[in-house]
């Protein structure tokens, strides 16, 4: 078995945090939604940090985030737990000046907000513990439509979304256990909408068999907490299953040809993402402070980044991913909880 190096910081979970080497401490100025400055982010000199926006009391607890013609998407969860109890998930359209444009309301929690290239709409996903459901949203008309998943053979709900090659993935996440603590039923699974239903097939399940990147050896996975999603430049599906440190690699996935391999990170990771290009903008949400960050900069074409929430061994940063060793470098820190991550590149 392969074991990642974390690289630990001193005080990185928080405002003030130690800087690293050759980086100063950056205070994110108001922004764009005004009010107090926040506490420290610290950055290397090359990345600009400010904040976006701020919620509200109306308007909290954010989490997944998306971009898409020139709208940054938000998602405030407010008081709803993952099982679909506390009232409704709030989601806001920001223009580039951090305006609010538009939202809507949807019943239960939303932890699952991806745009689909393919049908050029909104889908999201509520109540990633059980009593699971997803809805296709059109911003430009409003329409909204509710479907609910044939099934949920891994006894949980439904998370995080990835499309890639004409397909949608979606991670099977709280999975039912069998007696030996393994999860036996589906850890991603490919949707296709038909009529009111969104038709699940498993594409990846939790007890697959997968080769350890930095050994080569082959392992049995046992993927405990399916969680967010990503696809890679070379259309491999990402998943990351959060409280078993690892990050999954699904090549051709759910083809005839998918091959499975995994990377031991050694902390709890949430949304991880690449960029695509040095020049561009990550939005990081911190869920704990209610606020979404803006960090502009130089970033490392081709890199994996990641960020890790405050139930992480070492947490509060974004930071990048060995891609061959699991060994996670932290770059930006002092977050409160970083929960939401992507990345937009520049035109």
């Amino acid at each position: 078995m392969s074991v990642a190096i974390v690289i630990a910081l001193a005080g990185c979970s928080g405002a003030g945090s130690v800087p690293l080497a050759g980086q100063t401490n950056l205070t994110a100025t108001s922004g764009a939604a005004g009010g107090p400055a926040m506490p420290t982010v610290t950055a290397p000199k090359h990345f600009k940090v400010s904040v976006f926006v701020r919620g509200d009391p109306k308007h909290y607890n954010p989490d997944p985030v998306e971009f898409e013609k020139d709208s940054l998407y938000v998602a405030y969860q407010n008081a709803t737990q993952p099982t679909g109890t506390g009232g409704k998930s709030t989601i806001v359209e920001y223009n580039s000046s951090g305006k609010s444009v538009g939202q809507i309301e949807l019943k239960g929690r939303c932890d699952g907000m991806r745009w689909n290239p393919y049908t050029n709409l909104m889908w999201l996903t509520v109540n990633e513990d059980a009593n699971s459901s997803m809805f296709a949203w059109d911003p430009t008309s409003g329409k909204i439509t509710h479907y609910e998943f044939s099934s949920a053979k891994h006894g949980g709900g439904y998370d995080d979304l990835a499309f890639d090659g004409n397909m949608a993935f979606i991670a099977a996440s709280n999975p039912k256990l069998n007696g030996k603590g393994i999860n036996t039923g589906p850890a991603l699974v490919s949707v296709v909408l038909s009529g009111k239903t969104a038709e699940v097939t498993p594409v990846l399940m939790g007890d697959a068999e997968a080769k350890d990147i930095p050994t080569g050896e082959k392992v049995r996975l046992n993927l405990t907490d399916p969680d967010s999603t990503t696809v890679a430049p070379n259309g491999d599906v990402l998943l990351v299953s959060q409280a078993d440190d690892e990050i999954v690699f699904i090549h051709a996935a759910g083809t005839k040809s998918q091959s499975v391999s995994r990377l031991l990170v050694g902390t709890q990771l949430d949304d991880t993402v690449y960029a695509t290009q040095s020049s561009g903008d990550f939005y990081v949400v911190d869920q704990k402070r209610n606020i979404v960050y803006l960090i502009a900069g130089g970033m490392r074409a081709g890199a994996l980044y990641t960020e890790t929430p405050d139930d992480s061994g070492v947490r509060g940063f974004v930071g990048t991913v060995g891609k061959k060793t699991g060994g996670i470098r932290p770059v930006i820190t002092g977050f409160g909880s970083p929960t939401g991550l992507t990345f937009v590149p520049r035109t």
